[in-house]
């Protein structure tokens, strides 16, 4: 009965979740005065996020090139139609078609939990970033105060539940020790998004005070030097992952 409530609290409330109102602000932001700022959205969906990008920059004098990573054919058409510039590839085992250090700002939001090979991905991300460039991730947060609540009761926390789509759970403190790890990306600010039970007058203000409860956690993140974020595979960290054999790019895993 209390699941069933607290699972009945996320109706109406995903574009609070997915930070609609978090990523085009911050990817304004990011751009600052760059006139022509090259943009990626990598899992784009039906370019909801790069639409209101691409309003609001040119409200303000930009003139954005907008770039889109997607997989499912109605979303590729979707996102072709609003004008934007669309790669289909296998994130997990492909190198992005793009140049090293050719993007201004990336964006990957609520596709991290749905992927094995994260170190790939994330490095794959961090090159196609010029350096000081802003990287924008949005995940599902395991530590949100709805999924400690369920776990508590002794239920599956719903950010990673059995029957569903996620394969990876993240806290805040988790992924951004990961995320910082080897020096190539600099966490700067997280925040958070939607607050389970409360609407969003309330839950927009409670979600910026705890962001490490929130629902979704966004990721603020800085490409901060030069390197190969898959070095930290190498790493001490990492040591406990010898077993296990992630994509490294070329023909093996």
């Amino acid at each position: 009965m209390i699941y069933g409530a607290l699972k009945s609290l996320k109706s109406g409330t995903n574009d609070e979740t997915n930070g609609r109102h978090i990523i085009p602000d911050e990817v304004v932001r990011a751009c600052g005065a760059i006139m022509q700022p090259r943009i990626l959205d990598v899992g784009a969906g039906r370019g909801a996020d790069l639409a209101k990008i691409k309003l609001d920059l040119e409200q303000v004098g930009r003139k954005p090139e907008l770039f889109a990573v997607e997989s499912f054919p109605i979303s590729i058409d979707a996102l072709r139609r609003l004008g934007i510039q669309v790669a289909s590839v296998d994130i997990e085992h492909s190198a992005l078609p793009f140049d090293t250090g050719f993007f201004d700002v990336v964006i990957c939001n609520q596709v991290l939990e749905h992927i094995k090979e994260i170190f790939w991905v994330i490095s794959e991300l961090a090159r196609v970033m010029k350096r000081g460039g802003t990287l924008i991730l949005g995940v599902p947060n395991l530590g949100s105060l709805h999924n400690r609540v369920v776990l508590l009761i002794g239920r599956q926390p719903p950010a990673i539940a059995v029957f569903g789509a996620h394969v990876r759970g993240f806290t805040v403190p988790g992924l951004r020790e990961f995320l910082d790890t080897g020096g190539v990306l600099k966490v700067k600010r997280v925040l958070g998004g939607n607050f389970y039970p409360f609407p969003p007058r309330i839950s927009r203000p409670l979600a910026r005070l705890f962001p490490s409860l929130a629902v979704s956690s966004f990721y603020i993140i800085e490409r901060s030097q030069d390197g190969d974020f898959l070095a930290i595979l190498d790493t001490e960290e990492a040591s406990v992952l010898v077993d296990t054999p992630y994509f490294r790019g070329g023909g093996a895993h």
